[in-house]
């Protein structure tokens, strides 16, 4: 019976052992992402998600990257590097679950360009502003998970603004970098930089938006002026010229 505990107890010393091991290699190994920047754009209430990739295949050539949650891949083109195969695959380990890219180069710098639709993304909802106006804006908001075992080294998420719409503000980010607004083809973009990304973060980014109402900026500059001629008419006075002795 001793014998017994004693070899199950150094089995199971053994495999604790392997498992941590094998981990750590794992953990270590190339296949990661150095780089990453997704690019949404709308068509309809579509969302177009752009991804440029930069990693480091591993001895396989494999390189792993983040699923978009109810987006579906439409292209896939490599920049730098050959791709085996254009049929990125999706992969399982534990309650991870990820893409993975092959390419004919091993233990490579490569770059490769990923692109999703992802159905009504682009629908929104009311943003929650209160009684500030205006009252017809909408919240667009984007997220995405590192459901990958290894660390991307930089993120970075751009949302375009719909052309009929205006950008009101940027919301849902993290408070120590400074968010962007930048003009790319045509639309005009709030962006963040996450930065390095650790297994299971989840980074989320959301942009309000509203439609300029016509004839409000008329109705503005027509409450200006009212407003200027009425406070000329009661300073009347003050306007006259000092008359000469």
């Amino acid at each position: 019976m001793k014998t017994m505990k004693k070899f199950s107890y150094i089995l199971c010393s053994c495999l604790f052992f392997t498992l941590a091991a094998a981990q750590i290699a794992y953990a270590g190994d190339d296949g990661k992402v150095t780089s990453m920047e997704d690019k949404i754009t709308p068509d309809g209430e579509d969302g177009i998600i752009t991804q440029t990739i930069n990693a480091k295949t591993n001895g396989s050539g494999e390189v792993f990257f983040p699923i978009w949650k109810d987006a579906d891949i439409e292209s896939v083109k490599a920049i730098s590097g050959t791709l085996s195969t254009e049929d990125i695959k999706e992969e399982t380990n534990g309650d991870q679950t990820y893409y993975l890219a092959m390419f004919d180069e091993k233990e490579t710098e490569v770059s490769f360009q990923v692109v999703l639709r992802g159905k009504g993304f682009y629908e929104g909802e009311d943003a929650d502003l209160g009684d500030t106006y205006p009252g017809n804006a909408k919240e667009l908001s984007f997220k995405v998970k590192n459901a990958t075992p290894l660390t991307i080294g930089s993120y970075r998420m751009k949302i375009a603004v719909p052309e009929e719409k205006q950008l009101l503000n940027i919301v849902d980010y993290s408070d120590k970098k400074p968010y962007t607004i930048t003009s790319e083809e045509g639309y005009t973009f709030g962006g963040y930089d996450f930065g390095e990304v650790s297994p299971g973060k989840e980074s989320k980014l959301a942009i309000n938006v509203f439609i300029q109402k016509k004839g409000s900026s008329i109705f503005l500059w027509v409450i200006i002026v009212v407003l200027s001629a009425g406070y000329m008419y009661r300073n009347l006075d003050l306007l006259k010229k000092p008359v000469k002795k």
